[in-house]
This record gives C-alpha cells, sequence and structure tokens, in this order.
C-alpha cells in the first residue's frame, strides 16, 4: 500500500507539474490569440519538428548506453530521456539534471552498472554539446556567405569550443590520475555520509577507495569502447545532428506561420545560441532563452521585436507542449519499462 500511495503522488505531481508549466510558462490567452491569426497548416509542422528531435534524441541515448534497438533496455533508455525532459524544464539547473535522471534512471533499474550508465550519458551529453558548436557554427558561415554580420554571436562560439576543450582536457587529467581522484571520492563521501544514507536508495555505507577505483576504471573503459566502436559513436553523432537539426524546425515554420521568412541558416544560430542561455538556472529557461532567441532574430533580420514576438510565443509553446506530453507519458510507464529491464 505504502508502496501504491507513493506512485499515485509520484503521478500526481506529474500533473500538476504539466499544467503549471503549460499555463504558466506560456499562457493559454496568448497561444490561442497567436494561433487564430497563424497559418495553422504551417504551425502543425512544429510540434512535428520537436517530437522528431526527441525521437532522435532517444535513440542518440540508447546508442550511446550500448542497448540493442528492440530490447526493453532500449525501450528504457528512451523513456527515461524523453521523462528527462520534465527534469529540464521543471528544475533549475535542469539541464544538468537531465543527464544524471538518464543515468539514474537506467542504473537503478537495468541490467548496468552506474559507471557504465554515466559514461553513456557523459559520451551522448558531449557529442550533443558538440554538434551544437557544429550546426551553430555553420549556420554562422552562412549568413556571413550571405552577407550578413554574425560577429556578434562568433564570440559565442568560440567560447564554447574552448568550454568543449577544457571538458576533454578535464576527462584526460581524471584519466590520468584515478588514484588520487579515487581517494578525494572517498573522503568526500565519508564526510557527507549522514546526508548520503539518507537520501541514495541502496547507499550502505561502504564507499571504500578500491570500490571508487573499480568504478572510475569501468566509467573510462567504458568511453573507450564507445569511441572505438566507430558504427556505433558515428551513429549516436548522426543522431546528434539530426536532433539539432530538428530543433530548428519549430522556430522556423512559427516564423513562416505568422508570415515571417527568415533564412534556415539565422535559425540555425538562433537555435544553438539559445541553448546557450539554458545555463541561467531558470525553470524551461523562460526569460533567456527567449530574449537570446529574439535578440538573434532582430540582429540578424530585418524584422523588429514585435513582428517576431507572436512566432516566438507559438515557438515556445509547441516545445513546451511535445516536450511535457512526452516527458510525462514516459515517467507514467517509467516504471513499467524498468520492470521489463530487470527480466531482459
Amino acid at each position: 500500500m505504502d508502496f501504491d500511495r507513493r506512485r499515485v503522488a509520484f503521478r500526481v505531481v506529474v500533473a500538476v507539474a504539466i499544467a503549471a508549466l503549460l499555463v504558466g510558462g506560456v499562457g493559454w490567452n496568448r497561444v490561442l490569440r497567436n494561433l487564430r491569426d497563424a497559418d495553422l497548416a504551417v504551425y502543425a509542422l512544429a510540434p512535428l519538428g520537436a517530437a522528431l528531435a526527441l525521437l532522435a534524441g532517444g535513440e542518440g541515448t540508447r546508442v550511446a548506453l550500448g542497448f540493442s534497438a528492440h530490447s526493453v533496455r532500449g525501450a528504457l533508455a528512451r523513456r527515461a530521456f524523453y521523462g528527462a525532459a520534465i527534469v529540464r524544464n521543471f528544475l533549475p539547473a535542469g539541464n544538468v539534471g537531465g543527464g544524471g535522471f538518464v543515468a539514474y534512471a537506467v542504473s537503478r533499474h537495468g541490467d548496468v552498472s552506474v559507471s557504465e550508465a554515466v559514461a553513456g550519458v557523459t559520451g551522448w551529453e558531449f557529442v550533443m554539446m558538440a554538434a551544437s558548436a557544429v550546426v551553430g557554427g555553420v549556420g554562422a558561415l552562412a549568413v556571413a556567405a550571405a552577407g550578413g554580420d554574425p560577429s556578434e554571436t562568433v564570440g559565442l562560439f568560440v567560447a564554447f569550443g574552448a568550454v568543449l576543450a577544457v571538458i576533454a582536457a578535464a576527462g584526460v587529467l581524471l584519466d590520468a590520475y584515478r588514484g588520487s581522484v579515487a581517494a578525494a571520492i572517498t573522503r568526500i563521501a565519508g564526510a557527507l555520509e549522514p546526508v548520503l544514507t539518507r537520501v541514495a536508495t541502496g547507499y550502505d555505507g561502504d564507499i571504500g577507495e578500491a570500490r571508487v577505483r573499480r568504478g572510475l576504471d569501468e566509467f573510462f573503459e567504458t568511453l573507450r569502447r564507445l569511441a572505438a566502436d566507430r558504427r556505433r559513436f558515428a551513429v549516436m553523432v548522426a543522431a546528434a545532428h539530426v536532433a539539432w537539426l530538428c530543433w530548428m524546425v519549430p522556430l522556423f515554420v512559427s516564423l513562416l506561420a505568422v508570415g515571417v521568412a527568415v533564412s534556415p541558416a539565422v535559425v540555425m544560430v538562433a537555435v544553438t545560441v539559445s541553448g546557450f542561455a539554458r545555463a541561467v538556472p531558470l525553470p524551461a529557461g523562460i526569460g533567456p532563452v527567449d530574449v537570446a532567441l529574439g535578440g538573434v532574430l532582430v540582429a540578424l533580420t530585418p524584422h523588429s521585436v514585435g513582428e517576431l514576438a507572436s512566432a516566438l510565443v507559438l515557438y515556445r509553446s509547441s516545445m513546451l507542449l511535445v516536450q511535457v506530453m512526452a516527458g510525462g507519458l514516459a515517467l507514467w510507464t517509467l516504471d513499467v519499462a524498468a520492470t521489463g529491464a530487470l527480466a531482459d
């Protein structure tokens, strides 16, 4: 009975959170007013693009974790990724927590270790970051080739490239000094043991240095196997780029739906730059993401903020609608997929 009550309570919280995001984050009055004046036949492609992006992201996550396409573990990986859309949109700094949620969901219920899950998710997140830089960079070059001036955004992509380099360098250092890292983690875990025993399910306080070192060895070995499997790695890279390109569709067609024609290259720059704005820890990036989108579009097109406002409202509503519907459904059925994964 206790388990059933917790499950029901969790589902109620998810349902309330979805309603709160849709009503408070977007506002149905504004959405309906803009829909009334928009070309609905064109706008119908916006949620389709968002759905395809989620599908690509789910497949990329599955491939990164090494699960076969038709296994129940593969279904678990996909549902965990879709469910992470709720985490990314609702929690402050949810972009960071989303990957952690996927790793937790897979390692908690699937026949895979924590180190393997974290390594797979880390590999996927890094490839997604690199793909955003590639897509945005290509867009900036296309804008420049067409006579535009993307100089204000070039600095962002250069800085982002530097961040990727720092992350890669940090990974190399962690790999080289695993022993020291294991000792540091053991000391930190010992200091936090009273907290960990309360919040970490299954934590028994036994986290010796040797155990941490084995986890680190497994983590880096999993990453090496992923990088060495060229076919698998190529599929993951392709999925990341497909996901980013599909994220462009909702903004592009939302602009067209209200009669604003914008170059696809400009949309590529705007969407990837808005991804940087998600670093500001606000639920769904409401505010910073919209400012980033509007700023890039105003800077690279002759349109005013007033002309673009309706399209941005439609864009954000289509994105959030698909994410919370898919994420809510995935969370609702995640326990079913997990039960199957244990038997797979």
